[in-house]
């Protein structure tokens, strides 16, 4: 028990001294999901509510970006310490823990994850912590309605944990059907996590199924469709390439197994479902490599080739740990990921000098910043009437966490349901950037350029900013033309 929970605390540690320092600032989907926790509700666009309820239930509000970060931190100490404990139920020794718990710590996919909040690294957490409770099955029955919670709470927190639960669940229940049919408790978990669920599934109904809309604009015009070799090369990288023996070992391990061979199934499931989508995103499938390491380290049984195998992990992992944490000065590690020429382009039309997950933490202040001059520059009869339209939510988010003076207003995912909130039909307009202003501007008299704005380390450079004046009809009657779910 001791070592999985060194360990744990040690990577909790780890991640909160870096956000305790800062962390390069708060990411762009974090300005979202604090907009978010303002705004309860059983659903939003593109997420389910549990990640939410929880920024809510601990009153955070991002003054601290320690406390933003407190529960992806928490999270990846408790991941680490399951991985440890599964190690240990393999019969590894203390040397096999510390090489799955250390493989763990060294993914810098899984750094950027555990990095910022988001209900990614919560789904983390319920991914090993189903597998480790489809292990315990066999032991006692009745961890089918724990299965049960873990499979609506992770629904509940994000709906692509369906494709985890299929992938896992699938196998086994193919590898034990008589088993697990004749078991009360397997009925019970069902039951139990589509209630979990349901509130979810109802806003879904009311609303008519925007989040479907959403993932299919997402595939189709956010992630970028990228070949077979890329991608699995792509996850060889991002797992820190020293971890690949362990991981291959890890599957050879479950399908020399037969209690673990659903396990080595999952991860073919999934590899298959990812390969099939061609997704440009490594994380994707992430979640599961940390199991894979506590089997291979099971697998392997010299230990001399355990410690030979941890070295090269950990100085592999060093090296790349400026990808994962945020260690380096900003044009240090610019130079750093040039030198290297690993500057990830993860979302079409995002090419930035930074690795994306970093260039997305800058210069929102100096955005809030130039946006307020923009309007500081109106005279204040204008500024009663007129209103902010940001071009994403990332936009929209700083601009509200930052108190802009005037209403901010989007038509990106959730924000364009808050757009009910608008208590005036504004005459003018400020609108960010060229995208949405040429559809805008024949519903007004005059177009004014009145500032731009430029973010350092992203594509951001010189961005105008318009004033849009003396509407010709009733603005709420237009701003459909801004709804982008994806």
């Amino acid at each position: 028990m001791y070592l999985p929970l060194i360990y744990a605390i040690f990577y909790f540690i780890i991640l909160s001294i870096f956000n305790y320092l800062g962390g390069y600032g708060i990411f762009v989907d974090e300005f979202y999901y604090l907009a978010c926790s303002k705004r309860l509700a059983l659903g939003y666009i593109d997420h389910p509510p549990l990640s939410i309820y929880l920024l809510s239930l601990f009153r955070i509000t991002g003054d601290s970006i320690f406390i933003l970060r407190v529960i992806p931190a928490f999270c990846a100490g408790a991941s680490v310490y399951f991985v440890g404990e599964l190690t240990k139920r393999l019969n590894g020794n203390n040397l096999s823990i510390s090489l799955s718990c250390i493989a763990m710590m060294t993914v810098p996919v899984l750094q950027v994850i555990f990095g910022f909040y988001s209900m990614n690294a919560i789904e983390i957490f319920f991914v090993i912590i189903l597998i480790f409770s489809v292990l315990k099955i066999k032991e006692n029955s009745n961890y089918w309605i724990v299965i049960g919670a873990i499979v609506g709470l992770g629904l509940f927190n994000k709906h692509t944990f369906i494709i985890y639960t299929v992938a896992i669940l699938t196998p086994y229940l193919f590898l034990n059907f008589r088993t697990v049919i004749r078991s009360k408790t397997f009925y019970i978990g069902m039951v139990l996590s589509i209630v979990i669920f349901s509130p979810n599934l109802y806003w879904q109904y009311s609303n008519n199924l925007p989040s479907l809309e959403f993932y299919k604009n997402a595939h189709t015009f956010k992630n970028m469709n990228i070949g077979y070799i890329q991608i699995i090369s792509d996850q060889i990288l991002s797992q820190n390439p020293a971890t690949l023996p362990l991981w291959i070992c890890g599957i050879l391990f479950c399908f020399r197994n037969k209690d673990f061979k659903f396990i080595g199934i999952a991860y073919l499931i999934l590899l298959l479902i990812f390969l099939y989508s061609k997704s440009s995103r490594p994380d994707r499938i992430a979640a599961f490599y940390p199991i894979l390491f506590a089997c291979g380290a099971a697998f392997i049984t010299k230990d001399s080739l355990k410690k030979f195998l941890l070295s090269i992990i950990i100085i592999v992992g060093l090296s790349l740990s400026p990808i994962g944490l945020p260690i380096l000065p900003l044009d240090v590690l610019s130079n750093y990921v040039t030198t290297l020429g690993i500057v990830p382009q993860l979302e079409t039309g995002k090419t930035v000098v930074l690795p994306q997950w970093f260039a997305d933490r800058l210069d929102w202040e100096e955005f809030h910043s130039q946006i307020q001059l923009s309007i500081d520059s109106l005279d204040e009869s204008e500024k009663n009437e007129t209103i902010v339209i940001g071009n994403n939510y990332g936009q929209a988010g700083s601009l509200e966490y930052y108190k802009i003076s005037l209403p901010i207003i989007s038509g990106h995912n959730s924000y364009y349901l808050w757009m009910e909130e608008l208590k005036i039909s504004p005459k003018n307009l400020i609108v960010i950037g060229d995208r949405i202003v040429g559809s805008l501007e024949p519903f007004f008299e005059e177009k004014f350029l009145i500032g731009s704005y430029s973010r350092k380390y992203s594509t951001e450079n010189e961005i105008p900013i318009y004033f849009l004046k003396k509407s010709k009809i009733d603005t709420r009657g237009i701003f459909s033309k801004l709804k982008i779910y994806r």
